[in-house]
C-alpha cells in the first residue's frame, strides 16, 4: 500500500491540543509518524500542505444515510465537505428491522425522501432478519465513510407488536416488553451505539403501502414512558447512549428526558443526546430554558445530556403545502396525506380555510413562526413573484395575506416553492449554544429532508465562526468538538490522529473558509433519485484532500474528483462498532 507523506500543514490531533507545523506520514492505513521533518521515503507520494490544516476527519453525528447507502454507499456529499464517520439511525428510524414496505413509509414522509425513489432502493432489497443480521450485512456494504448506528425505537416496535399495535396500543405487554429488551441487549452485543427514541409529533407515517396509517405519527411517539425507561435501563447497564427527540411543543417532554438520563441517585446516570438545541423565531426565549435544562440537570442531577445544535441559520424549502415545518398544523396534516385535487379541493373549501386560518393565528407554542414576511418564494408558475415574500405578494395583489397564501396554494399546489429561516439566526445565540458544554456541535441531518434543507458542510461552518470568534472558540477546541469529543461520548474509534491511529484525515485549507462557504443548497439530479432532485451543499475549495483508512478517498487540489473505487471496493470506511462495555 502506498505511504503518503503531508508536509509543512497546522497538525490538529483532535485531542484539543493546539496545531502545530509537523509532517505526517501515513503507511499501512494508520497515522506511521508525526515529525517535525519527515525522511524522504522512496515511492512515497509527497502532499506540500504549506498554509493549511490537517485534522481529523470531521464527525456527522446526526445523519439519516440508512436508505441512500444501499444504492449510494460512497455517500459522497458527506465526503466532499471532510466528512470521515456518520451515525445513522436517529430519531427512532433505522433500517436494522422491519419489513421493506414499513421501512419505505416510516422515511418517506419524515425525511421527506420520494416514496418512488425509497420504493425502489428498499424494495426486494432486505435480506436481513435481526439486528445482528443488519450489523453483519453493514460489514459488508463499501462505504465510504465510517458508520455506526443506533437501533431505531419505531422499527423495533413495529418489530415486535405487529404494525397495527405499535401505532394504536400505547402499553405494550409485559411479554413484548421483555422481547424488546432482549432485542436492545442484542444490539449492544453486535456494536449498536443504543437506541433512538422520537417524541415529536409532526414525524409521520407516509401511508405509501400501509395507507391506514397515514399522517399518524411514528410508533415511537405513542409508547409509554416506562416503555422508554425500560430500554433505557439496558443501554445504562451497558454504558450505551440514547438518542432522543423531544416534543418542541410539550415542555414537559424535557422532564421526561431529564428523569432518563439522571435515572435516580442510586443509578448511574445514562449517555444522553438531544435533538435540537435551537434558537427558535417563534420563542427567542426558549434556548433560555434549554440553557437550564442542561445546568440543572447535568450539574445539579448528575445526569449525562448533550444537545446536538446546528451551527448554521436554520434554512428550510418547502413545495407549496408540502413541508415537514406545516407538520404541526392538524389541517396541513390533512392536506400532506392528500393528493393535489385533494389539496386544491381544501383550499378552495370555506370550512377548511376557516380552520386553517384559526390554526395560523393561534398563540400555541410552535416551532414554525407562522410569518409569511419571513417565507420567500424561490419557484412559482408566475415570475413575477419570484424573489418576494407572502407578504409582498399579497400586498400586491390587494389581499389579505393569510387569504392569499390560501389561494396561492389552492391554485399553484406544489408548483410554489418556498424558503424560510426558522431558527438559529441570531449569530450571538448561535455560539452560545456551539460553545455549551451541554451542547455537540451537529444535528447536520445529512441524507434527511432531501427537499427541504442541506446542511452537509455543518462541521466547516462550524471552523468559520470559530476564525470569527476565536475568544469564544479556539481553532484546535472547535475542530475537537466535531471529531474525538462526540467520538469518545459516542464511543467509537474515531476523531483522533495521533500516531497508531486509523489515518481518517482532512487537508483544509483555512483561507477558503470565509469565501468558499456563503452559497446556498443547489439542486442536484442524481440518476439515483429517480428524476427527483436533493438538495447539497458545495464548500468550494475549502476541503483540499479527504483520507478514509489511510487512502486518498477525495482530492481538490488542482485535480478534483473521488477515488475510483469509493463506493464500489470496501477498502474504505468501516463499521464502527461501541466499544463501551
Amino acid at each position: 500500500m502506498q505511504t503518503t507523506i503531508i508536509r509543512n500543514g497546522t497538525y490538529f490531533d483532535g485531542l484539543g491540543n493546539k496545531g502545530v507545523q509537523k509532517d505526517v506520514v501515513i503507511k499501512d492505513n494508520k497515522i506511521d509518524a508525526v515529525l517535525e521533518k519527515a525522511p524522504t521515503i522512496e515511492g512515497a507520494k509527497e502532499i506540500d500542505a504549506s498554509g493549511k490544516w490537517i485534522t481529523p476527519g470531521l464527525l456527522d453525528i446526526h445523519a439519516h444515510y440508512d436508505a441512500e447507502l444501499e444504492v449510494m454507499p460512497a455517500l459522497e456529499e458527506s465526503v466532499r465537505h471532510g466528512v470521515t464517520t456518520v451515525i445513522i439511525g436517529n430519531c427512532s428510524l433505522s433500517a436494522a428491522l422491519g419489513k421493506d414496505t414499513e421501512i419505505v413509509d416510516l422515511f418517506a414522509r419524515v425525511e421527506n425522501i420520494p416514496a418512488k425513489v425509497l420504493s425502489h432502493w428498499m424494495l426486494g432489497n432486505i435480506k436481513w432478519k435481526s439486528v445482528s443480521e443488519y450489523y453483519q450485512h453493514l460489514d459488508t456494504v463499501p462505504v465510504g465513510p465510517n458508520i455506526a448506528s443506533f437501533l431505531g425505537h419505531s422499527n423495533l416496535r413495529m418489530h415486535v407488536m405487529g404494525l397495527e399495535r405499535s401505532f394504536t396500543e400505547k402499553t405494550a405487554s409485559e411479554e413484548e416488553l421483555k422481547k424488546m429488551e432482549a432485542i436492545v441487549e442484542e444490539a449492544v452485543q453486535a456494536g449498536y451505539l443504543g437506541v433512538s427514541i422520537d417524541m415529536l409529533p409532526f414525524h409521520r407515517w407516509a401511508g405509501v403501502y400501509s395507507p391506514k396509517f397515514t399522517g399518524y405519527s411514528v410508533p415511537s411517539q405513542l409508547a409509554a414512558k416506562s416503555e422508554y425507561k425500560r430500554l433505557s435501563n439496558v443501554l445504562r447497564k451497558h454504558n450505551r447512549v440514547l438518542q432522543i427527540t423531544p416534543n418542541a411543543v410539550d415542555k414537559t417532554s424535557f422532564a421526561t428526558i431529564l428523569r432518563l438520563s439522571q435515572g435516580g441517585f442510586f443509578k448511574k446516570s445514562l449517555k444522553t443526546t438531544i435533538v435540537a438545541a435551537l434558537d427558535l423565531k417563534s420563542n427567542e426565549k426558549i434556548y433560555n430554558l434549554l440553557k437550564l435544562l442542561g445546568f440543572i440537570g447535568n450539574d445539579i442531577l448528575r445526569a449525562n445530556m448533550k444537545f446536538q445544535t446546528l451551527s448554521v441559520p436554520f434554512l428550510n424549502y418547502g413545495d407549496g403545502p408540502v413541508s415537514p415545518l406545516f407538520e404541526e398544523f392538524p389541517s396541513m396534516i390533512k392536506a400532506i396525506s392528500s393528493d393535489a385535487a385533494g389539496r386544491k379541493a381544501m383550499f378552495t373549501n370555506p370550512e377548511f380555510r376557516k380552520q386553517f386560518v384559526k390554526e395560523w393565528n393561534h398563540k400555541a407554542a410552535s416551532v414554525f413562526p407562522k410569518a409569511l414576511k419571513e417565507m420567500w418564494i424561490v419557484k412559482s408558475p408566475d415570475a413575477s413573484h419570484i424573489g418576494k415574500n407572502f407578504e409582498q405578494v399579497a400586498k400586491d395583489a390587494g389581499v389579505e395575506p393569510v387569504e392569499h397564501f390560501m389561494n396561492l396554494l389552492a391554485e399553484h399546489d406544489t408548483n410554489i416553492r418556498w424558503k424560510c429561516e426558522t431558527s438559529n439566526h441570531r449569530e450571538s445565540v448561535r455560539m452560545e449554544l456551539l460553545t455549551s458544554k451541554h451542547c455537540f456541535p451537529g444535528f447536520n441531518d445529512s441524507g434527511a429532508h432531501n427537499l427541504n434543507m442541506a446542511f452537509h458542510d455543518g462541521g466547516l461552518q462550524l471552523l468559520k465562526q470559530a476564525l470569527h470568534h476565536p475568544e469564544l472558540m479556539p481553532i484546535e477546541t472547535a475542530i475537537h468538538r466535531i471529531t474525538k469529543e462526540p467520538a469518545d461520548f459516542l464511543g467509537i474509534d474515531a476523531g483522533d490522529i495521533s500516531v497508531g491511529k486509523r489515518a481518517d484525515l482532512i487537508i483544509i485549507d483555512p483561507t477558503r473558509l470565509e469565501s468558499d462557504l456563503n452559497t446556498d443548497p443547489v439542486e442536484d439530479y442524481h440518476p439515483s433519485f429517480e428524476g427527483s432532485y436533493r438538495l447539497i451543499k458545495r464548500s468550494g475549495k475549502v476541503v483540499q484532500h479527504v483520507f478514509i483508512n489511510g487512502i486518498e478517498a477525495f482530492t481538490n487540489n488542482g485535480v478534483v474528483g473521488f477515488h475510483e473505487d469509493l463506493g464500489k471496493k470496501k477498502i474504505f470506511g468501516q463499521l464502527l462498532r461501541s466499544n463501551w462495555n
